[in-house]
């Protein structure tokens, strides 16, 4: 993990019934890589262009973090992490709606 690319805060999602933590550029690379192709549009690129522009470049963490952010909630996959659920005797966060 680069901490030099360490978010402020961890990035969480909600994805596939899972709770999940992206805590630096490289794990939202990472996720973002294995994003379906079908799904990828002008968010997801903006993303990862900012992903990618933060590693050659020196965008600002804190500037990737809120675009990444920004395309898990358009995507419906940023968990809302105020409103615990229990599945199966574990709370988890829900995804939040638009």
């Amino acid at each position: 993990m680069n901490h030099h690319l360490l978010f402020g805060n961890p990035v969480r999602l909600f994805v596939e019934n899972q709770f999940k933590e992206i805590h630096d550029v490289d794990e939202a690379l990472r996720f973002l890589d294995h994003w379906p192709v079908a799904r990828r549009g002008p968010v997801y690129h903006c993303a990862i262009n900012c992903c990618h522009a933060a590693i050659v470049s020196g965008l600002s963490v804190d500037d990737v973090e809120k675009s990444f952010e920004s395309f898990a909630r358009i995507t419906g996959i940023l968990a809302d992490t105020t409103a615990p659920r229990t599945t199966m005797g574990k709370v988890e966060p829900k995804p939040l709606t638009k």
